[in-house]
């Protein structure tokens, strides 16, 4: 089995990483582990030298985010496999193994892993991302009863809170794009690497609890603002005409923050997503093959979670820290 190194950024998350770590002490194949801690305030860095000195520690001066955090940690890695993990996961003891194996096969640049939801370890909540027509992006098997993953196929790319990535093939796309602060990194380089050739496997024996949104809050006023800026990145970018299709899919979520919630920050970060995206834009078009969700059933989906929302009944972490 290839060498692999677990790479886990973190802030002001003390205890959450003590579990994470602990859960990698327990690995049938144990992994070398960079923790990169971004400026943490609550003693993070104490804590890895005191109880993890096997752990590799890089410190930064002020917060990078996740993408550039990974970015610092994998230039640690020295061959073999990457893998990332958040930093509120707990994984399985045979982990790593499991999402290390999809790489006998030399055509595998990506693996994903599964994470369950902590509150409800019966549900997937993400078995990776897939994406539609408009690289609108999703969550495989999100919510969904995990013994669904018997029958699942491979998704586009790996979620970054479980995620393993051929170190070479990581560094040969140029790493995560740090453009991104947190959140879409994981699909713009799902993207990138499919475009090089690279395909992704599904690791459904690879799995781990994730106690979603711990850092920022999964429906917090900063976590929709980057996922504002994250999707309009990717449509400038990657060269998305934003049309009625993409309208549908965007502005009654962003309206919701302006006129519900008083947000006009993630209207803001959309505009200059698409600035940014557009210094940045691939040549050409993407290929339509990379789609693994109908516009329809995109549709389907948002209006379902909005479904859910209204009734009070998405999973609880989606009420937290808001």
């Amino acid at each position: 089995m290839a060498t692999a190194t677990v790479v886990i950024p973190t802030l002001d998350a003390r205890d959450l990483l003590r579990d994470a770590l602990a859960s990698l002490e327990r690995q049938t194949v144990r992994p070398a582990v960079v923790v990169v801690d971004n400026a943490s305030s609550d003693g993070t860095a104490e804590l890895v030298r005191a109880e993890f000195p096997w752990a590799r520690l890089v410190v930064n001066e002020e917060n990078l985010g996740f993408g550039r955090a990974v970015n610092r940690g994998a230039a640690e890695a020295s061959s073999g496999v990457l893998v990332l993990l958040n930093n509120d996961v707990i994984c399985e003891p045979d982990f790593v193994e499991r999402i290390c194996e999809p790489f006998g096969d030399e055509r595998v640049g990506m693996a994903a892993g599964v994470l369950l939801q902590a509150r409800a370890p019966d549900r997937v909540d993400s078995a990776g991302v897939e994406v539609d027509p408009t690289l609108r992006s999703f969550d495989y098997l999100w919510n969904r009863p995990v013994h669904e993953l018997a029958a699942a196929r491979d998704p586009l790319g790996p979620c970054g809170g479980a995620a393993a990535y051929r170190l070479s093939a990581f560094r040969d796309a140029g790493a995560f794009d740090e453009a991104f602060f947190a959140y879409w990194e994981d699909v713009e380089l799902a993207l990138r690497l499919k475009l090089a050739g690279w395909e992704c496997r599904l690791a459904p024996g690879a799995r781990a609890l994730h106690r979603h949104g711990s850092t920022l809050g999964a429906s917090s006023p900063a976590a929709r603002r980057l996922e504002a800026f994250g999707r309009g990145y990717v449509l400038a970018k990657y060269r998305i005409r934003r049309g009625p299709r993409v309208a549908a899919l965007d502005w009654p979520p962003l309206l919701v923050h302006a006129l519900v919630r008083r947000e006009l920050d993630p209207i803001r970060e959309r505009r200059r997503a698409l600035k940014e995206g557009r210094g940045n834009a691939i040549a050409g078009r993407v290929p339509r093959g990379l789609s693994t969700v109908p516009y329809r059933e995109s549709l389907r989906r948002q209006l379902a979670t909005a479904g859910l929302r209204a009734r009070g009944a998405l999973p609880a972490h989606f009420y937290e820290a808001r």
